[in-house]
């Protein structure tokens, strides 16, 4: 029998996150238990953002790509509907050129499948451009993921007129009780587009990820699948 060597093949996973702390911790935490399964990971993050990790004694290889403001994000964009269409579009591309150089590494070990944040579906596009595997993540519970569905198929209709709210999978709720941005739509209306167009192509990713445990929301997330 032959020894297997050093370098055998692992599938190689790239995880990719969009830059928010609340976002980047959830999906750090599902590539340290994929590598923890044998599988090689690389955390991508924008440039800006990966001014503020401090990196752990970890094997989990970073990289970047572009949101077009490398220098603060979000933070020197004109507004968040401005930062948003210019991360689609450089983002993008950045990332098809990262995959290329990881393609193209000494190391034998090119990217097979892309988990990518949720509030980033274009990520999906890229996939499909590189015949990759696309799994898409959710970082919000399965109970707010659900509600900001039901807004995008039509199911949920606002702005929000009926004192009780019956949701599949969900108990009776006010509408305070819902999300502030469907509570109240006018307060960040770039913030509210993004969080419905998560499930633009949701359809077609091979894979769903929930940030969640079933012990906290078993009856939604039964209905979820």
């Amino acid at each position: 029998m032959e020894k297997e060597t050093k370098n055998a093949y692992k599938a190689h996973c790239l995880v990719l996150s969009y830059p928010a702390q609340g976002h980047l911790n959830p999906m750090l935490e599902f590539s340290k238990r994929l590598e923890h399964k044998g599988v090689k990971v690389t955390l991508v993050t924008t440039r800006s953002m990966s001014k503020t990790i401090h990196k752990e004694a970890s094997s989990i290889a970073l990289e970047t790509i572009s949101d077009g403001f490398d220098e603060g994000g979000i933070a020197h964009a004109e507004s968040i509907q401005v930062y948003l269409e210019r991360f689609w579009q450089v983002g993008s591309q950045t990332l098809a050129e990262l995959l290329e150089k990881l393609s193209s590494s000494s190391s034998g070990n090119p990217v097979d499948c892309i988990v990518y944040d949720a509030f980033l579906p274009w990520a999906l596009d890229v996939a499909r451009k590189f015949g990759l595997v696309g799994a898409v993540f959710f970082t919000q519970s399965c109970a707010v993921d659900n509600i900001y569905y039901h807004v995008h198929k039509g199911l949920l209709k606002l702005p929000l007129s009926e004192p009780e709210i019956l949701l599949p999978g969900l108990p009776p709720l006010q509408p305070q009780d819902m999300p502030s941005l469907i509570y109240d739509l006018n307060t960040y209306p770039a913030v509210f587009d993004m969080l419905v167009s998560q499930f633009s192509n949701v359809d077609k990713a091979d894979w769903v990820l929930c940030n969640t445990l079933y012990e906290l929301e078993p009856e939604v997330i039964k209905q979820i699948n």
